[in-house]
């Protein structure tokens, strides 16, 4: 459930939250008395950037739907006019205008473009690495797509945390193991380089993945977690 309202305070580890729809506050104290939640339910805090969107970030929207606009052959304006209907029918947020719209707006609507650059391949003037607003989402939808990070050609998942020889890489366990993807070329290069000078030289970083993208990148089963998962708890 999604509870709307404002940080009031923040001390230490705690973080206060004045929630406006009291009907959603009532539901929650209603599960919490019946015990369908536990004591401390797990809960993420998403904050938004409500200052104006940068120049810059403006600059890098453009940049994106040029490029879009240039392998379709759409106009630029129809592009954004597209793009920005796109991205409302996706998300269900508003439609809104880079003449007035927020910083968290624009960083999330530039990782909509990147996605969508990436899912279709589109080539681009500036490497996407040079363009993203969020670099975490942009390693994610990298792997989640195959495409390089650093020039988005195919990718290959490269492990950043040694496997080590000899191990049947369907047996490990991926979700403790960094991920990027690299194409062959940047493969190689960082085999060469060494991850720590890769990383610096290029900023990039490796990404711990999920359950189900893991699943949906051929990574690792679903049957072959819950063996892990279950051999844990009997160990522990």
């Amino acid at each position: 459930m999604d509870l709307w309202g404002r940080i009031t305070r923040i001390r230490g580890h705690d973080v206060t939250v004045s929630v406006s729809d009291l009907d959603e506050l009532a539901r929650l104290v209603n599960l919490l008395q019946h015990n369908q939640l536990t004591n401390q339910p797990q809960a993420i805090v998403q904050v938004t950037d409500e200052r104006s969107a940068s120049r810059v970030q403006v600059k890098k929207a453009y940049a994106i739907m040029n490029d879009i606009a240039d392998w379709t052959g759409y106009a630029p304006s129809e592009v954004k006019d597209l793009m920005k209907s796109y991205w409302v029918a996706e998300t269900g947020g508003p439609y809104f205008s880079f003449a007035n719209t927020d910083m968290t707006t624009a960083r999330e609507f530039i990782s909509f473009l990147l996605e969508f650059v990436i899912k279709h391949e589109i080539p681009l003037r500036k490497p996407g690495l040079e363009l993203n607003d969020d670099l975490d989402r942009y390693m994610v939808m990298s792997l989640m797509h195959r495409s390089c990070v650093i020039c988005g050609k195919p990718a290959d998942i490269h492990h950043i945390d040694t496997v080590g020889m000899g191990n049947d890489r369907t047996q490990i366990d991926h979700r403790e193991h960094r991920l990027i993807a690299l194409c062959r070329e940047h493969h190689n290069l960082v085999h060469n380089m060494g991850w720590p000078t890769f990383a610096d030289v290029y900023h990039v970083k490796g990404m711990y993945l999920k359950g189900p993208q893991l699943q949906r990148l051929g990574l690792i089963t679903y049957k072959r977690m819950e063996e892990i998962d279950n051999d844990t708890q009997r160990k522990t």
